[in-house]
């Protein structure tokens, strides 16, 4: 019974969090400035059980949770530890690893369901979501989140509607938070602030965090009697300032990219066909995106692209290499564009420094430049090798797409993106670096794939489908499409795999086509999401 709504305005990220209780519940003590394992970290306190729901620490995390109370998330919560105890917990953590370790399926056992969500350094939020049998993670999720013991799928999707619709007419960031108090919609039985017979609204905080720190104002009470000025204000600033950066708006000029790609080409089309290029390649709606996105920082792009798009990945993972095994991520390539619009969103989260081995025009996307390591398709293969045999030198966490292209039906009727090359394996053991396997459930339109299927069968090489990939971005065919993450292979476990290194890639690939089996196998053998290796 709670709501978390969030803005990102040009002075930083402006969070807001209704906590609803039980009337007769004692009342929460004031946020404090506590420090345990090193990590200082701001928060309130519930007298009852010692937990919090609301936590931001001097790295830069801003940890919420709330009850979950869905259908199929409801279980007995006698003899369960309290929930708010993971949020004093993951707030003292000082690495992520810590944290990962805690967010296990075997230690969430112990808890009843909730939602957590993690602000990580001014990026948009991350969720997990545990219903008391399997965790999952979403991406891009968008303002607000709310939960609520009444009419749990209703009541909450009221105050989403009633919030988007609100504040497309806020100027001010102090307007925020009198529509965080509002008793709307409908009544105050299911507003933003509620109040019943037997809970209501009990606090309000308001973080405003920016490049250098937070400033963490409380209320005490329902908001009507909650006083102008917070019952109190703490300020914490980062360990480390953070840094944004603003590329702007900078429009993609497509027959500048192909000149500058296959000149030989571009100089054999004439007018009208540079126009019905330009039409089929949506350079007027792109740009149009890219106006509308140009506002965030470079390191909130994919993330805002994907709200913008709205698309909200669902992410299925139980443990993450350390940065410090250098770690290299192969996926497949189901869609196109937006594989990596949604792989730089979850791992620039955890890996800030990511470079993502992608096509030399990516670079046109200017708030992307930073995490490219630009390849030409229209190269000779070989001409790459010395730069990426440099990246995999280095200590950068690195993206691949070892296909090259993306997935069409085989005969079997199967999203298959081909044979997938061999550097990435070689690289990665000459190396010594960890490789962890992406799997993307999702795929293009109808039409991508007829088209596909018609230029087949009248035998043209041409890649004629390629020319849809913009508007299959534009307009995703899935808008909840699943990442699996398997478990980290060390450079020993890579020589276990096959002979070949052109064999091991062929082994990722098909186990990477695996995973969703594998995981719902283990789930159903153990209840919940193991995560240990399977045969694949």
């Amino acid at each position: 019974m709670c709501t978390l709504s969030w803005q990102y305005r040009e002075d930083g990220l402006h969070l807001l969090f209704n906590r609803d209780e039980q009337i007769q519940r004692p009342a929460a003590l004031l946020p404090e400035r506590y420090q345990e394992n090193g990590v200082t970290a701001l928060m309130p306190l519930d007298p009852v059980a010692g937990g919090s729901w609301l936590a931001v620490n001097e790295l830069g995390q801003v940890w919420c949770l709330l009850n979950d109370y869905t259908k199929g998330s409801r279980v007995a919560t006698a003899g369960l530890s309290s929930r708010g105890m993971l949020i004093k917990a993951l707030a003292h953590m000082s690495a992520r690893q810590q944290q990962d370790t805690l967010l296990q399926v075997d230690k969430l056992q112990a808890y009843a369901p909730f939602k957590l969500v993690l602000f990580q350094q001014l990026q948009e939020p991350i969720v997990w979501h545990w219903n008391g049998r399997s965790l999952t993670q979403h991406l891009a999720v968008r303002s607000p989140i709310s939960s609520s013991s009444k009419l749990p799928g209703v009541i909450p999707a009221l105050r989403r509607w009633y919030w988007r619709a609100k504040v497309k007419d806020i100027t001010r960031a102090a307007e925020l938070l009198t529509l965080q108090r509002s008793s709307k919609p409908v009544n105050a039985f299911c507003g933003l602030a509620m109040q019943r017979s037997t809970s209501q609204t009990v606090s309000t905080c308001y973080l405003h965090c920016d490049a250098n720190g937070v400033n963490f104002r409380y209320w005490h009470g329902h908001p009507n009697t909650q006083q102008v000025q917070p019952d109190t204000s703490l300020l914490l600033t980062w360990t480390t300032a953070l840094h944004l950066q603003h590329s702007g708006y900078q429009p993609i000029d497509l027959p500048q990219l192909v000149k500058s790609a296959v000149p030989a080409f571009a100089a054999r089309l004439r007018p009208w066909q540079w126009y019905g290029l330009q039409h089929c390649l949506a350079q007027r709606q792109l740009n149009q995106a890219l106006q509308q996105l140009s506002a965030q920082p470079d390191q909130r792009f994919c993330d805002s692209a994907l709200q913008y798009l709205r698309v909200e990945p669902q992410l299925v993972a139980c443990r993450w290499p350390s940065a410090e095994s250098r770690p290299v991520f192969v996926a497949n390539h189901p869609t196109g564009g937006l594989d990596g619009l949604m792989l730089i969103a979850l791992l620039q989260k955890r890996y800030p420094n990511l470079q993502v081995v992608a096509n030399d025009l990516l670079q046109a996307i200017v708030p992307l430049q930073a995490n490219i390591l630009p390849v030409s398709v229209f190269g000779k293969p070989a001409a790459a090798v010395p730069q990426l045999t440099a990246a995999f030198a280095s200590g950068q966490p690195l993206l691949i797409f070892p296909a090259g292209r993306t997935a069409r039906f085989n005969a079997q009727h199967q999203l298959d993106d081909g044979v997938w090359a061999k550097l990435a394996i070689t690289l990665c053991r000459r190396e010594q670096r960890s490789l962890t396997l992406i799997h993307i459930d999702s795929r293009n339109s109808r039409l991508f794939y007829a088209l596909a299927a018609l230029r087949l069968w009248f035998g043209i090489k041409t890649n004629l489908e390629m020319l849809l990939l913009s508007r299959e971005m534009l307009k995703p065919a899935v808008k909840h499409p699943k990442i699996f993450v398997d478990v980290p292979m060390h450079p020993v476990e890579l020589d276990a795999l096959a002979d070949t290194d052109r064999q091991r890639a062929q082994r990722l690939k098909r186990r990477g086509m695996q995973l969703p089996i594998l995981y719902k196998e283990q789930q159903d053998a153990a209840g919940y999401t193991s995560c240990g290796r399977s045969r694949g």
